[in-house]
């Protein structure tokens, strides 16, 4: 099936955002780790559960979207259809 720019454009930065995301949260949670200062263990831990909890909502929201475009071009397809 076709997508038009503007999902693929979505589909990337749903994927870029997840990974990306990932991988900030984790060099943050990282640099609370090594700060060593009281409770930095608790703070890491609550920083990088709460930044992959959100990379991963705003990646399932924008698959969402471009999932739901795909159903309503699949559905806008079938009444295109001559009926028979």
């Amino acid at each position: 099936m076709k997508r038009t720019k503007i999902e693929q454009l979505l589909l990337l930065v749903a994927w870029v955002g997840l990974i990306g995301g990932i991988l900030f949260t984790t060099l943050v949670s990282k640099g609370i780790w090594e700060s060593h200062v009281d409770m930095a263990f608790p703070q890491a831990v609550a920083t990088f559960v709460g930044g992959v909890g959100a990379s991963v909502v705003g990646w399932a929201v924008l698959m969402q979207i471009v999932s739901i475009s795909d159903r309503i071009r699949r559905i806008e397809e079938r009444l295109k259809e001559p009926k028979e």
